[in-house]
């Protein structure tokens, strides 16, 4: 016993040399370092306790993850260690009043030879709300400048509607949902799949990344119409006042209008017809001003191709005075038309060689008029039914001359003149 504890600050002073020499050799061969791992995420846990009570939860500031994690520990489990290594994780158990989650930073392994973690941040800030939906129409728009001479036709979406939800105050500054597509050098339709963006009213775009959708993209068409200019044209009825006739100048105020559709629907429209109610002159005496509503007359499948063109069109129907003037026509400008067999059929002029044919109109067609100019026909069936005949037979008849008269102009009387028929050899 005396040898045990003979010596023995000696022997304590020993031990406690051992010790040093063993930490120090210790560290010389593994020494603790550090290694530092940047933008660690952090996964929530047990968010349900928030979505199960009509919540939904924003992060913020992007507080899911650490811009900085430092771990100390030996070098050999430093150099086993990996980024994939760090586990972050924060319990919404553990949410406080401040809407902030304590963020527990460890290692999928070796964690219990590390020594220290450090973390550039220790809480995941939350914004908790109540979640709304909204039901929005689904609006589609273009972009882009088509090629010449086409135009957008009809642009449809394969469904119009939209359901959201999300944080109540971001569904309410949500207003309106639209897709858009861009049609720059197009000249056919168009189908494409494109994304929905959410405005607020302002028309500005709503961060949608707090959001949900029901449909995040949507099936666009998009009808593209060749265009054209045609004339219009107008139908006009009835009979001016006595003494008045349609001069046949009808000004339009557009004169033409740019029609757009299917190129094979409008390759076959060369003009618009329009006979409307309005365009009837019956009992003027002057002019007659209208206003047309143009659309009404457009064939089918056919629309304007100017979006400022407001679809009506100004007329003026041109009325005149009457004037007359009779001319003595000679009868060697009256033909017979038509043949009956067995039989020569000629204007009889034995006893007169002119007729007198009064003429009405404006003065100025008049004027352009001579004697000499005026043709007429008999009819062979005129003359069987203003005889009486039923069959053709020898003998001097009286026929009515049907004039070729220049349009505007007509006569005031009918002229007869005689027909002699003989039969031939």
């Amino acid at each position: 016993m005396k040898k045990i504890t003979s010596n023995w600050g000696l022997k304590l002073a020993s031990l406690i040399f051992a010790i040093i020499i063993w930490f120090l050799v210790t560290n010389i061969n593994d020494p603790v370092i550090s290694v530092r791992y940047t933008n660690v995420p952090v996964t929530l846990k047990n968010t349900n306790l928030i979505t199960d009570q009509g919540q939904v939860y924003t992060i913020l500031d992007g507080s899911d993850t650490i811009s900085s994690v430092t771990i100390y520990a030996p070098r050999s489990i430093i150099d086993s260690l990996s980024q994939n290594n760090v586990v972050a994780t924060a319990d919404v158990q553990d949410l406080s009043s401040l809407n902030t989650v304590t963020i527990n930073v460890t290692t999928n392994k070796y964690s219990d030879k590390i020594q220290k973690i450090v973390t550039s941040t220790d809480v995941v800030k939350l914004s908790v709300e109540r979640k709304a939906s909204k039901t929005l129409a689904l609006t589609a728009t273009t972009s882009g400048t088509l090629s010449d001479g086409y135009i957008i036709g009809d642009v449809t979406t394969e469904q119009n509607m939209i359901r959201i939800n999300g944080p109540e105050s971001v569904i309410q500054n949500i207003q309106s949902a639209e897709v858009d597509v861009d049609v720059t050098g197009f000249t056919s339709n168009i189908g494409t799949d494109a994304d929905i963006i959410l405005y607020d009213a302002d028309g500005n775009p709503v961060d949608s990344s707090q959001v949900s959708m029901n449909i995040k993209s949507v099936r666009v068409n998009v009808s593209i119409y060749g265009t054209k200019y045609v004339p219009l044209n107008y139908v006009v009825t009835g009979e001016p006042a006595n003494g008045y006739i349609l001069t046949g100048k009808i000004d339009s105020n557009p004169s033409e209008v740019l029609i757009a559709g299917r190129s094979s629907v409008i390759s076959s429209v060369n003009e618009i017809t329009i006979k409307d109610d309005g365009l009837n002159v019956t009992g003027l005496s002057k002019n007659l001003n209208y206003t047309v509503d143009v659309s009404k007359y457009l064939p089918s499948g056919v629309t304007f191709g100017d979006p400022d063109y407001h679809g009506t069109a100004a007329v003026v129907v041109h009325i005149g005075s009457v004037s007359e003037e009779t001319y003595d026509v000679s009868t060697k400008n009256v033909t017979v038309s038509g043949e009956v067999d067995g039989f020569d059929i000629n204007i009889d002029d034995s006893e007169h060689d002119t007729v007198s044919l009064t003429l009405q109109g404006l003065k100025s067609e008049l004027d352009a008029i001579s004697a000499g100019s005026l043709e007429g026909t008999v009819d062979i069936d005129e003359i069987l039914e203003s005889n009486g005949l039923t069959e053709m037979t020898e003998g001097t008849y009286t026929a009515q001359v049907e004039w070729n008269l220049p349009e505007g102009v007509k006569e005031k009387a009918p002229v007869s003149v005689y027909v002699k028929v003989e039969k031939n050899n």
